[in-house]
């Protein structure tokens, strides 16, 4: 579907999951998955994927449900410092959702993730909106200018307990290592606490089709679970 923006030309394209039991007059509100795609992928790369499968089962084994939303970044390869697309998600795109779909607005229930650019991307908003979002997934991440120097940055008023969980993961040949190690670095000289891991393959969508249950896995670990 398209939502309305001012910020984007032409509005914001969105996948929204929602679970098999979705409620939209429920008491209990939903926590929010926001998922982002990298250059050259859509707002359904997560779902080729197999996200959604993988929700549908661990909700149905007694998963918490959730909703995911995945934005389309049609310009994915504009330069970061000229997109409006990080406004687009904090000013437009949440806002959107909280307002349509019955949906928790605690930090604890936003968790952010990404994929190449969308990596980077889901690092830069979440850095920026310091609390935003309780999880922050980087998968093979793009980082982006001046974010390994941001986490320092952070670190002079807020302290490490304070920052969102973060999982850091890249393949052993990614040819973008050089630049997620030296996030990682930034993490693990502040003492935030993170996971970061390292396997076979490069930057490419048999490494992440490896992969992606292990992130789903994290990302659910880290929402709020019923009661």
């Amino acid at each position: 579907m398209k939502i309305p923006s001012e910020l984007l030309t032409g509005g914001l394209w969105v996948t929204v999951y929602t679970p098999p039991c979705y409620d939209g007059d429920g008491e209990t509100p939903y926590s929010v998955l926001y998922l982002l795609h990298g250059q050259n992928m859509d707002d359904r790369y997560w779902i080729k994927l197999g996200a959604a499968d993988i929700a549908d089962q661990a909700i149905l084994a007694g998963q918490a449900p959730f909703l995911m939303v995945m934005p389309y970044e049609e310009r994915n390869f504009d330069a970061p410092g000229s997109s409006n697309f990080d406004d687009a998600v904090v000013k437009e795109l949440i806002p959107w959702v909280e307002a349509n779909y019955a949906v928790c607005t605690e930090r604890e229930c936003r968790a952010i993730g990404g994929i190449s650019r969308g990596g980077g991307w889901a690092v830069h908003i979440a850095l920026r909106n310091f609390y935003t979002f309780g999880s922050v997934g980087a998968h093979s991440l793009g980082l982006m200018a001046g974010d390994w120097w941001y986490v320092g940055h952070l670190l002079e008023s807020y302290q490490t307990t304070e920052f969102p969980r973060f999982y850091v993961d890249r393949g052993e040949q990614d040819y973008l290592a050089k630049d997620i190690d030296l996030f990682e670095r930034a993490l693990a000289n502040g003492n935030i606490p993170h996971e970061y891991i390292v396997s076979p393959l490069g930057h490419e969508g048999a490494y992440w089709q490896a992969h992606v249950e292990e992130y789903m896995k994290w990302y659910m670990q880290g929402l709020p679970q019923a009661d």
